[in-house]
């Protein structure tokens, strides 16, 4: 099923590209209408014009220069070094009065690249002795010193590339008149096309100047996929080289259910692909009328569909999209989305505006799980081999526990204004549980004392994601109220598949043998201690995982708001005690392949109970 946003609102604004799109004729005559094939990522279509975001490369021109130029050039690339020196010094004096002297002193390293002899004499000897261009003669010699740093054992030595390279991209485009200090984003609505996107990036566009996202690098379960869906907009990631054939303004069709892209599409091509949208408007109407429906098996087994959000302003849809609860507050966007640490009170709030927005429904908020593909450059300076096996989620939080308490805190005051629990990502170990709730407490008692208002009863959890949690979950239940399988990261450390690799992509997989016999042990150690389980990652709105989770009594299915609707009507057409036996024939199976296929059997019986679901 195709969904693209399902209100009236986005809906219209979708269609209005398709009107531009068709009006200039010239242009689609004069270009020849390109297809290309990637990876879906997120079903749907879109028709609109191309914005293509290049804020990292830089393309710096090639030239010989005349003798009698050689005087102005070398004065260029003095001025572009005073220039940039000037911005980094602005840059240093405001991050210090926000953030505090020890955060404005990462630019010291910056600013003295930017006085280094070598650097600045074998610039002004090429452009002299060899009359290149300024941009020519900067970038190859600052390459040179990287690659030498690149050389070096020392990896302290080493980690400060991440500084020469940031002062690489500030220079040259001062020497080439590109503004350093604005991010590339569309002021009209336009599908997104990017060699990549990475978490940064997509927190800090506008949402509503989005139609769909196109990228170069990714496969399905890479962070512009899950994105692209939590947001019900149509994505092709894994396309390899499109950017380089695209221009901002060209037409562009985005069909995330085939995995395809047209680039400047006929007029005959732009209406057939009108009419496929109509057709999927359609049917997205058709499970809208499930909203005030039960999520309940045909033989009574009630089950609690929630959503994973990551704004506030998401929480509307939440609700229009019959969701119960928040099941996943992501809160590492809010904090990657700015370019400052939030304070309490900033973060106090956003975690009070969702809370009130869900009108006493359950909001589960999970603690900073900054880290892997989530980099906020203020906190993460030096780079990491193997980030999603480093310093992040509870092992960020525990190490920079200022940050810790300051969110907790934050948490604990919205939680008076409504149903709160708390959730500590990446948890590996007991200690880690021990430690995140002694902090709790302190901070619990800290508000006392301040007389703040907190909720009578905060539940704590912990997300499922790694085998070490799984190993342990009967230990881990003793500590804790709830658990939340984060299927995400749970199928990439245990399949050893980077889920944002398009090359071993087909290596992800939700149904694969291994992850079943995971989900099932963690399920019956939670229902030992009488703890509920949720599933939050892309598995619990997974068309063919459903029955399985139903299947294993999963309690509640944690889903992109738009999804809710196609779990609830999958939900409604089986029985708990078919998804049981189903899940005891598959146990046996030895591949994805097998088990999927005795899905599909199940789901096409019981085509005929489609238009039952609605009753």
């Amino acid at each position: 099923m195709a969904r693209n946003k399902l209100d009236k609102t986005n809906r219209a604004h979708a269609a209005e590209p398709v009107a531009r799109a068709a009006a200039p004729a010239s242009k689609l005559e004069t270009k020849a209408e390109i297809e290309r094939r990637g990876v879906s990522a997120s079903p749907g279509i879109v028709i609109g014009p191309a914005f293509v975001r290049d804020d990292d490369r830089v393309h710096v021109p090639r030239k010989l220069i005349d003798a009698s130029q050689v005087g102005a050039e070398v004065e260029r690339f003095q001025k572009a070094l005073a220039d940039t020196a000037r911005e980094l010094r602005a840059i240093k004096s405001d991050i210090a009065k926000r953030m505090g002297e020890d955060h404005a002193r990462i630019f010291d390293a910056h600013l003295l690249i930017l006085e280094d002899r070598m650097l600045v004499d074998e610039t002004t000897a090429a452009i002299q002795n060899e009359r290149q261009n300024a941009a020519a003669a900067f970038e190859r010699v600052i390459n040179n010193v990287i690659a030498s740093i690149a050389g070096i054992e020392d990896e302290y030595l080493k980690e400060r590339t991440i500084d020469v390279q940031d002062v690489k991209k500030r220079v040259l485009r001062m020497l080439i008149g590109k503004d350093t200090r604005t991010v590339n984003r569309p002021s009209e609505p336009s599908v997104l096309v990017a060699h990549d996107l990475g978490p940064s990036d997509t927190a800090q566009l506008d949402r509503r100047m989005v139609l769909a996202y196109v990228t170069d690098l990714g496969g399905r379960m890479s962070h512009t996929s899950i994105i692209a869906r939590s947001q019900g907009l149509p994505a092709v990631v894994g396309l390899e080289n499109l950017v380089n054939r695209v221009e901002t303004g060209d037409t562009i069709i985005v069909d995330g259910n085939a995995g395809s892209v047209i680039i400047n599409p006929t007029p005959e091509t732009i209406q057939q692909y009108e009419n496929e949208m109509q057709r999927f408007a359609e049917l997205e109407e058709q499970l809208l009328t499930l909203t005030g429906y039960p999520a309940q098996t045909l033989d009574g087994r009630s089950f609690t569909l929630s959503a994973n959000v990551d704004a506030a302003d998401e929480v509307e849809s939440v609700l229009d999209h019959g969701g119960q609860g928040v099941g996943l507050f992501r809160t590492e966007y809010f904090f990657i989305s700015q370019d400052y640490l939030p304070s309490e009170e900033d973060q106090y709030k956003v975690y009070r505006q969702v809370v009130e927005g869900m009108g006493g429904r359950p909001v589960v908020i999970r603690t900073l799980d900054i880290g892997g593909d989530k980099i906020a450059g203020y906190l993460h300076r030096s780079p990491e081999l193997n980030p999603f096996m480093g310093w992040r989620g509870i092992r960020f939080c525990l190490t920079r526990k200022d940050i810790f308490k300051t969110q907790l805190r934050a948490i604990y005051r919205a939680s008076a204004h409504g149903s709160v629990k708390i959730m500590f990502p990446m948890i590996s170990q007991i200690e880690e549980i021990e430690q995140a709730k002694q902090i709790c407490a302190e901070v619990r008692e800290d508000l006392a004392k301040e007389r703040y208002k907190i909720g009578d009863h905060v539940p704590l959890g912990i997300m499922v994601e790694t085998p070490s949690a799984v190993a342990m979950a009967d230990q881990f239940a003793r500590e804790v109220e709830f658990f939340s399988i984060g299927t995400n990261d749970l199928i990439q450390y245990t399949m050893a598949v980077d889920r944002g690799n398009s090359k071993i992509a087909h290596l992800y997989q939700h149904l694969q043998p291994s992850i079943l016999r995971l989900l099932r042990l963690t399920v019956e150690a939670a229902r030992k201690r009488k703890i509920p389980v949720s599933v939050c990652g892309e598995m619990a709105g997974d068309r063919l995982s459903v029955p399985i989770l139903v299947g294993l009594g999963i309690d509640e299915f944690s889903v992109s708001p738009n999804v809710i609707p196609e779990v609830k009507r999958i939900i409604r057409s089986v029985t708990y005690d078919e998804c049981r036996a189903l899940l005891r024939r598959v146990s046996r199976f030895r591949t994805t392949q097998e088990i999927e296929t005795e899905i599909e059997a199940l789901l096409k019986s019981h085509a005929a109970n489609n238009g039952r679901a609605g009753a």
